[in-house]
């Protein structure tokens, strides 16, 4: 699952092993602009429920916010989850480097409450001892009913995946993600493709097609 500096989870991974894409950035034509966000609330709303054995596997990350922690990735990041035997979530982030070496981070995500939608993701720890805390720092607030696709963020929407069980979105899956994104207050404009093998090639903004 993807992180953030403060812990967070990117694939997700948001996980060291993201992809940023910062080195190439492409305006967004202002006619493919979706509407303006909706006002933000104290937190992102979350789906109604997720279904773990569900959303575990493997995750390609469609696009994320830039972030710091994601740049040593050039492409190919993913997420991989699996429940481990404390009940837990084994999270698994990989990425192709700059250099053309892979980089691969893992952590342990723990549900916060009955409907598995706010997680808490750690980097701290190994094995089965893991730093957990209260903090929503992975939460679903996107998700297509046969779990082909995700829209991830945080508490305090420093962070945004798209995430997909293949390497690219088909375009009313992408409209759902864009979606799923300003409903939480999120401008999709904000969020940048992910440049993957067999999917997007470029850094440009997700609110283009």
């Amino acid at each position: 699952m993807p992180h953030n500096s403060r812990s967070r989870l990117t694939v997700f991974a948001t996980v060291t092993a993201l992809s940023l894409g910062l080195a190439a950035t492409t305006a967004a034509p202002a006619s493919a602009k979706p509407a303006a966000p909706a006002a933000k609330s104290a937190a992102p709303a979350p789906v109604a429920s997720v279904d773990l054995s569900r959303y575990l596997g493997s995750w390609y990350q469609v696009a994320a916010k830039p972030a710091l922690y994601e740049i040593q990735c050039k492409k190919n990041s993913t997420a991989r989850y699996a429940l481990t035997a404390t009940g837990s979530v084994s999270v698994t982030n990989s990425c192709s480097t700059w250099l053309g070496s892979s980089s691969t981070v893992k952590g342990d995500a723990k549900a916060l409450d009955a409907t598995n939608a706010r997680l808490n993701v750690s980097f701290l720890g190994t094995g089965t001892s893991w730093l957990h805390t209260a903090q929503a720092n992975y939460i679903v607030i996107g998700l297509a009913d046969d779990y082909r696709w995700a829209v991830v963020t945080d508490s305090d929407r420093a962070s945004g995946f798209v995430l997909s069980r293949t390497p690219a979105l088909a375009p009313a899956d992408t409209t759902a993600a864009q979606s799923a994104l300003t409903r939480a207050g999120i401008d999709p404009c904000a969020i940048r493709y992910t440049p993957q093998d067999g999917g997007n090639t470029t850094t440009a903004p997700f609110c283009t097609r």
